[in-house]
């Protein structure tokens, strides 16, 4: 029986592989996904949008670029597919209960990640990139889905009688995060733990149902 290599690069399977890996999550297919995406995080953090490639990609995650070049066609759709998929994981869907200590801990959590290096790293990639057209309908999509991700935290406060049905969920999510790249990239001023309580507190004021 044939052994592989220990070095020998990684390749993500396409065809009818793709549809046995799909039989076995968690298999091979999910561990070069997991390489390449930490690879792109890590390399936007080292290097830079600019600095950034579907090669180099390739190399530190020990993938045959032919093969990332097969499942994402530009090195745009990789980086907000790593964006996404790290942002799902630093940044979770909370279920308290309550709204107000919910939409507290997505905002926590997104205080926590902008203060980390790879936090910092993605938000200066989105305005380096804001001028890259390919970016542009792939960003908003990216906060489509995400909006989309966080809505269940206000159809469950819709369901308990805590929100209008009236009110527009993804304006909410955008003055409450806005208040926090305010203070962190504009205004460049302390965001301490209790900033999202304060501003869960006052946004929520305002659209309490009647």
């Amino acid at each position: 029986m044939n052994t592989p290599h220990p070095n020998a690069p990684l390749a993500i399977p396409t065809g009818n592989e793709k549809n046995a890996v799909r039989r076995r999550p968690g298999g091979r297919s999910t561990r070069v996904q997991v390489a390449v995406f930490e690879a792109t995080i890590q390399l936007l953090a080292e290097r830079g949008y600019e600095g950034l490639s579907i090669a180099s990609i390739a190399e530190r995650a020990g993938v045959h670029e032919t093969s990332l070049y097969r499942r994402w066609k530009t090195k745009e759709q990789l980086i907000l597919e790593a964006i996404d998929r790290r942002v799902a994981q630093e940044i979770p869907v909370p279920d308290t209960g309550v709204l107000r200590s919910d939409l507290v801990a997505v905002l926590q959590s997104l205080r926590l990640f902008l203060q980390s290096k790879e936090g910092q790293a993605l938000f200066q990639t989105a305005v380096a990139t804001l001028h890259v057209p390919e970016l542009r309908a792939l960003r908003q999509e990216h906060w489509r889905q995400r909006c989309a991700h966080l809505q269940i935290l206000f159809d469950r406060a819709i369901a308990r009688g805590e929100l209008s049905p009236q009110v527009d969920c993804q304006f909410l999510l955008e003055m409450l995060s806005g208040i926090i790249y305010m203070r962190f990239f504009v205004i460049n001023e302390p965001v301490d733990e209790m900033l999202p309580e304060r501003a869960v507190n006052l946004i929520l004021s305002g659209v309490k149902p009647g």
